[in-house]
């Protein structure tokens, strides 16, 4: 199904509540106004939808109340990095710039996100673009649903601990048995808990974590693509360009060049 909005917001407004509230005039038919009041009053489920620059247009009051806003109007017109941990908005970030990229909808992306009170929590993500009518992207709805698996619980814990693991090293020619190494279990177990929680083994973690950090880079720097690929583990530009089209479905140069099209709207797609 492709979601589609009115014309792209403005550029020139400031940034905040008040150009929030303007962009999603212009940008939002009322059908998705519509569609995104079906969430609210559900406590465990986030809704956003956030301009392709990155400010939240609309959020529901689960969504604010996980990042210790006490009203919806409190989040509009931030980013994620207003909002939450450094390491985290990276997260969203480069999956905002992957799915802007290649326009393929993220689809139950387990992910961690803060809960009320600021603990961490699991939550399940599906990401997807909302298009203008002349068929340019021109906005990205996310709903993210609480598991209700606690940071540290039994079990989780080696989970984590993997993953961890694979954030903080991910540049290195890390292995399963080193994600192992660090949960304290071994390989096969790691791998069973790895599957049934978050659905990838141990080596698609530490693909998907390079390839996460790989399109921050592509897209938030002009480092060129062969430094990209140094900085984040693969053995070369070709292998990174391999990974990154096997899980986007596109390549890191088309990534670029999306990147700075949006970034410059005289290039004919809106921002």
């Amino acid at each position: 199904m492709m979601i589609r909005a009115n014309q792209s917001p403005p550029r020139d407004l400031p940034a905040g509540p008040a150009r929030a509230r303007s962009a999603l005039t212009h940008l939002v038919s009322r059908s998705v106004v519509d569609l995104a009041e079906v969430f609210d009053g559900l406590p465990r489920v986030m809704f956003s939808l956030k301009s392709l620059d990155g400010r939240y247009l609309m959020v529901n009051q689960a969504f604010a109340d996980r990042v210790s806003c006490k009203t919806v109007a409190s989040v509009l017109g931030r980013r994620a990095s207003d909002l939450f941990s450094a390491e985290l908005a990276l997260s969203y970030d480069a999956q905002d710039a992957a799915l802007v990229g290649s326009g393929r909808p993220v689809i139950r992306q387990l992910e961690l996100i803060t809960r009320p009170g600021g603990q961490l929590g699991w939550y399940v993500t599906n990401k997807r673009l909302v298009y203008s009518d002349s068929g340019e992207p021109a906005a990205i709805a996310a709903v993210s649903v609480d598991e209700g698996l606690p940071v540290g619980q039994p079990g989780v814990r080696s989970v984590e601990a993997a993953i961890a693991a694979a954030r903080k090293r991910f540049a290195e020619p890390i292995t399963a048995s080193d994600l192992a190494c660090a949960a304290g279990i071994p390989t096969a177990h790691l791998e069973r808990r790895m599957r049934r929680l978050v659905g990838v083994s141990s080596r698609q973690l530490i693909v998907r974590v390079r390839v996460e950090e790989a399109v921050h880079r592509i897209a938030t720097t002009s480092l060129p693509l062969a430094g990209v690929a140094a900085e984040c583990g693969f053995s070369d530009q070709a292998a990174m360009t391999r990974q990154v089209k096997a899980l986007l479905g596109v390549t890191p140069g088309s990534l670029r060049r999306a990147a700075r099209d949006h970034a410059n709207p005289s290039t004919g797609h809106s921002c």
